[in-house]
């Protein structure tokens, strides 16, 4: 059922086993103040008992609209079909593992794209729900760039995040053969190249309920997505092939160098196929306009990160770095 014409805001949330936080992300979200708000979760799956104990809560949770999926169809699938159930001209993404920081976080949001009708997106700051410093295992910005300090942005951080939603419609949504990690740059892209811009903004914040020492299990699944979705959505972008073999290269080298090889290899060879499917589907039309990035496009981006004009042999350096935050 989609919201009443007058919500201003669906807030969306996925949903997987872990009935308590998923049961409080949705609690921190009904009691937002000051906007009309709609809370769409889409079940991926969860076992038979955790998902009683969610529908016992929704039941008296009236703005709240529940799809039960009985499989997992990913971030970006699952990201896809909560939207679909919507039409408020504002999507807020929130994980289960996350509260709002505050009762008038949804507000603040809708305020700052209200001001900014250039940004397509805004990211929310991101905070450790247990150490309430920033959460350094989201942080996905340049070096230089701090997490109580706004700034324009390539892209926005999952865990919290609005979006527009004709914009997001506009550029095709999340491609969800990603399924996992990743997306949000790819989509995030697509939406500079419409003519937008995203930018940070701290002064809407969440609580993310991730490990306190910071810790990232690469080896169980996010490095072979990290490497196999970089490559394919690079490949979408138009990075030439000498280059995408360069970086497939240093992919494998950093996996060698912290001990998941074969996961950078699995990654590699995945990102081979996704990228001849890519190539077959569009054979017989022209590349889609929102992957065939403008030099304005580019420009902004490398206005945004400048770490990308960095000289070949400090690239290669970072190769032998120890993955951020393994655990």
């Amino acid at each position: 059922m989609n919201p009443a014409p007058d919500v201003q805001v669906d807030v969306i949330i996925l949903s997987w086993n872990r009935p308590e936080d998923t049961i409080a992300a949705i609690a921190s979200a009904a009691e937002q103040e000051g906007v009309r708000q709609r809370i769409l979760i889409v079940d991926q799956g969860s076992e038979a008992d955790n998902l009683r104990r969610l529908e016992a809560y929704l039941a008296d949770v009236p703005n709240a609209t529940l799809e039960k999926l009985g499989f997992n169809s990913g971030v970006a699938g699952g990201r896809n079909i909560a939207s679909e159930m919507g039409s408020a001209p504002i999507i807020v993404a929130l994980d289960s593992d996350a509260v709002f920081a505050d009762r008038h976080a949804l507000a603040t949001a809708v305020a700052h794209l209200d001001a900014h009708p250039e940004l397509c997106a805004i990211g929310f700051r991101i905070d450790n729900y247990f150490t309430g410093e920033n959460d350094a295992t989201s942080w996905d910005y340049p070096p230089e760039c701090r997490p109580d300090t706004g700034f324009p942005a390539t892209r926005f951080i999952g865990a919290g995040h609005a979006l527009r939603r004709h914009v997001f419609a506009a550029v095709g949504a999340y491609d969800d053969r990603l399924f996992f990690c990743g997306e949000e740059l790819d989509l995030s892209y697509r939406m500079l190249n419409a003519g937008y811009r995203i930018a940070y903004v701290p002064a809407v914040g969440i609580r993310h309920k991730v490990s306190p020492e910071h810790r990232v299990m690469w080896g169980k699944g996010r490095y072979y997505y990290t490497v196999r979705n970089s490559l394919y959505s690079a490949y979408k972008f138009g990075t030439s092939l000498p280059r995408l073999a360069v970086g497939a290269a240093a992919f494998a080298l950093r996996g060698w160098r912290n001990g998941i090889g074969l996961a950078a290899l699995r990654g590699v060879g995945d990102a081979v196929g996704m990228c001849r499917a890519y190539r077959r589907e569009t054979l017989d039309q022209a590349a889609a306009p929102t992957y065939a990035l403008s030099h304005e496009t580019w420009r902004y981006i490398r206005q945004c990160e400048p770490t990308r004009q960095e000289p070949l042999l400090a690239k290669i350096r970072r190769q032998f770095v120890r993955l951020p935050h393994q655990g």
